[in-house]
């Protein structure tokens, strides 16, 4: 529900050409200064970067150049291979790799396109050839393995998706040559044949897309008709041949006659207080026959969420736990499409006793725990049996790895400062999660040997698992290059366990010398062209906030050199239900190189820390001591020496873009400058573009409501004195603003910055404002968001007069910006 959105996002690109004589200008122009031009100067404001280089400096002024920093093509390019998995009888290894081939460098458009591996014999084959963005944001193997499904926006920004199915064997198939050729240009297949239909991915919720054994050629999906509604799915059972759709599960909200007489209810509820409001589903689970026992559902009144589940013969949902939305911890539902950690795990459709296991919060009651919980459930009678995983002192489950077999958790995951892995040990459940009963003992060494390999140097994610669970597919990732990476900050390897001289795992256990071999290899660097450069250290750190808060804080620090009066950087995450988390970032890393530090604040209302940390967030406290904490932070690190106060400036992306907004309109003389991506700058009763945000859905209307607190929603004057944009009389003269938004923002649109650009050329204020046609909530379009990062660097660079990089302008030279204002924003 939040308006989070990565500030190193990598969403769906597309393609805008230009004439190539203007390519051709570009590609002179870099010649040019890498000769030893060191010389930009200030391009006329409003002029569309498509006919310019758009330079910050003022006229006769110069930046210093330096060949030696990373160019920002290096840092924000998206990586060479992401999403890689294997599929459950380990045949195949697919991913995204970004080009026209696997051998296409970082100098082609940034289209991730899909390959495929064949394990056995080592082809690899590219299975899409999208041109103008990427073939998709999510995708997973078939039942049977002959076709990979992915959802794909239909528009890059408009985050809505379409299914499709593509056929695998074919592209391997070396005797029907002819055949594949056919067979290649009628794929992929959109399995959606309704033009206002939306699937799989919605603003918020996990990821609704499943598969069956038993039915190989069918796929379910969430689905719902594009428009205010679209958050409250169906599912669909959809065939992969013929295109069938068929309802199997259907919400409450299908038809004009049932919203009419969901909204009466709601009405009543608000009424009367001993009228319980009435609920819709929000997001559906499966049981092991693919019958949809389970969901979560939520009340409009007082947006409690509520755990139900049914009975295998029943067709009413029961009410296994609930709690009020001050209770509630927004990390199960997420901050962004697909960020949901919420699950529901039935008991096999053989065994006896009909359970369900269950991610949820419970700050109070007889379940109370400050962090999430996976706790087990009897369907029948909706009597609590036990707690199976959770209730960490520190840290929500921030994610489980599934046993591909059982469909079973067998790992959780958490994060109080780098993430950690631990075996599911499910005491209680009754049966195993495994393939066999024996595997449970291999799983704490498997962890071990994994934990030692990358030692403390790199934080791990188990990605994907073969069917027989002795294959993982791992992601691991640092704030620095790593010499087990080839130099990248990431990867992603193969680890394999085997039983050495054994026929079975089973007969290992039973033997008395160890069988067991195990093995990790890298398969590809994640970012290979980042090998030799030094990047920033990135250190967790704890600092107080003035209440007595304890906030997760990260410090990175330029890397190689003894630091005088180095400026700082106060990056704020949006959300803002979300948080940072330790690891390589683009935009640290671009500070760090060209010379900044950089603090990243985990601030009250950040999820991952427990149900109260969020809580103590809300009912207003966005405006007030949410940014508290951001103050705080930044008065640290003027106090422990870690730059002067005429040395610090602040920047974020969706709500960080209105913290960042915030914190120089209402803390004036604390930042010399700020950078605000796709921001808010108006909230509650002030905010005109209410009724466009998020296509208008009532159900996150009312969440910003909770977010915003009474005052703010319904009080126009309260929400007026909590928008930057009805208080920049308060930014200093001296002060600069660089705004970037996409025109098509579904979440926040663009008039939000629009109107507070009128504002500063009032009051002539130094900035610009830089809009991208075709881009949503976040700069995707790789051309673009390289662009956009390259006017970040000579914006900061050019306030605190810094070096920065020549030579990358042909790189960006297809973008899409327009510079709707700009007004001298290199310096004082």
């Amino acid at each position: 529900m939040p308006t989070e959105i990565p500030m190193d996002s990598n969403l769906k690109p597309s393609d805008v050409s230009l004439a190539q004589h203007q390519q051709a200008d570009h590609v002179e122009e870099r010649k040019e200064r890498d000769q030893g031009k060191t010389i930009c100067e200030d391009t006329e404001a409003g002029k569309s970067n498509n006919q310019c280089d758009m330079k910050l400096s003022k006229p006769n002024d110069a930046f210093e150049y330096k060949d030696d920093l990373i160019p920002i093509s290096t840092l924000f390019a998206k990586p060479h291979k992401a999403q890689v998995k294997i599929s459950g009888s380990g045949k195949y290894l697919a991913w995204l790799t970004r080009g026209r081939s696997e051998e296409d460098s970082l100098d082609d458009n940034g289209v991730m396109n899909i390959f495929c591996k064949d394990v056995e014999t080592s082809q690899i084959k590219q299975l899409t050839f999208a041109k103008e963005r990427d073939a998709c944001s999510h995708f997973i193997f078939n039942a049977d393995e002959t076709e990979i499904l992915f959802l794909q926006e239909i528009r890059r920004g408009s985050e809505i998706y379409h299914l499709f199915a593509l056929e695998i064997v074919p592209f391997f198939d070396e005797t029907k040559m002819e055949e594949k050729k056919e067979r290649v240009a009628a794929n992929p297949r959109n399995l959606i044949k309704d033009p206002r239909m939306t699937c799989g991915i919605g603003f918020v919720g996990g990821v609704q897309l499943w598969t069956s054994a038993k039915a190989p050629r069918e796929v379910y999906v969430s689905t719902a008709e594009i428009g205010p509604f679209s958050l409250f799915w169906h599912v669909s059972r959809i065939n992969i041949d013929t295109k069938e759709c068929v309802l199997v599960q259907q919400n409450v909200m299908s038809s004009s006659a049932s919203r009419w007489q969901f909204i009466l209810k709601t009405g009543l509820a608000l009424l009367c207080s001993w009228f319980d409001p009435p609920t819709v589903p929000l997001q559906w689970f499966p049981d092991d026959e693919m019958q949809f026992r389970g969901c979560i559902q939520i009340d409009l009144v007082n947006l409690g969420i509520c755990f139900c589940a049914r009975g295998r013969k029943e067709q009413q949902f029961k009410t296994l736990h609930s709690c009020t939305f001050e209770n509630s911890n927004m990390d199960l539902i997420g901050s962004s499409g697909g960020a949901g950690t919420a699950r529901m795990d039935f008991s096999r459709s053989s065994s006896e006793a009909d359970t369900v296991d269950i991610h949820l919060c419970a700050l109070t009651g007889k379940l109370a725990s400050d962090t999430t919980t996976y706790d087990r459930f009897c369907v029948t009678t909706g009597e609590h049996i036990s707690r199976l995983a959770g209730n960490n002192e520190k840290s929500d489950i921030t994610g489980f790895v599934i046993n591909r077999k059982t469909n079973q958790p067998q790992f959780v995951r958490y994060d109080s400062g780098k993430q950690t892995t631990e075996v599911f040990s499910g005491q209680g459940r009754g049966e195993s999660n495994h393939t066999q009963p024996d595997e449970d003992v291999f799983l704490v060494d498997d962890l071990e040997h994994i934990g030692n390999y990358f030692a403390q140097s790199m934080a791990y994610s188990i990605i994907s698992c073969t069917s027989k669970n002795d294959v993982w597919v791992i992601y691991a990732e640092a704030d620095r290059g790593q010499q087990k990476c080839e130099g990248s900050p990431g990867g992603y390897f193969l680890f394999n366990r085997y039983s050495k001289g054994a026929t079975s795992t089973a007969q290992t256990t039973q033997d008395s010398s160890p069988q067991i071999e195990r093995k990790i290899e890298l398969m590809f660097p994640s970012r290979p062209e980042l090998k030799g450069h030094l990047l920033g250290e990135m250190k967790p750190l704890r600092v107080t906030a003035s209440d007595g808060e304890e906030l997760l804080c990260y410090l990175s620090e330029p890397p190689g050199e003894e630091l005088v009066n180095s400026p700082l950087i106060m990056m704020i995450h949006g959300g803002p239900q979300a948080r940072d988390t330790w690891g390589f970032n683009p935009l640290v890393q671009l500070l760090c190189n060209r010379g900044f530090r950089v603090m990243q604040v985990n601030y009250r209302g950040s999820t991952g820390f427990g149900a109260r940390f969020i809580q103590i967030g809300m009912d207003g406290a966005f405006c007030k001591l949410l940014q508290q904490d951001i103050t705080d932070v930044a008065t640290y690190v003027i106090k422990e020496g870690l730059c002067a106060k005429n040395r610090l400036a602040i920047i974020g992306g969706s709500f960080g873009g209105y913290s960042a907004l915030h914190g120089l309109t209402f803390q004036p003389d604390l930042y010399k400058c700020c950078v605000a991506i796709c921001p808010l700058t108006a909230v509650g009763a002030a905010d005109e573009q209410s009724k466009k945000s998020f296509s208008g859905s009532p159900l996150i209307k009312k969440y910003w409501q909770r977010v915003f607190g009474e005052n703010v929603s319904y009080n126009k004057k309260f929400a007026m004195d909590a928008s930057p944009l009805y208080n920049t009389d308060n930014i200093r003269n001296m002060a600069s603003v660089a705004i970037y938004h996409g025109v098509d923002d579904p979440r926040a649109p663009i008039g939000h910055s629009r109107k507070f650009v009128e504002k500063l050329k009032e009051r002539n204020i130094k900035g610009e404002f830089v809009s991208f046609s075709g881009e949503g909530h976040g700069i995707s379009k790789e051309e673009n968001r390289l662009f956009m990062y390259h006017r970040i660097e000579k914006f900061l660079c050019g306030q605190f007069e810094l070096s920065i990089r020549c030579g990358d302008d042909d790189r960006w030279v297809n973008n899409t910006a327009s510079v709707e204002w700009s007004n001298s924003a290199g310096g004082d």
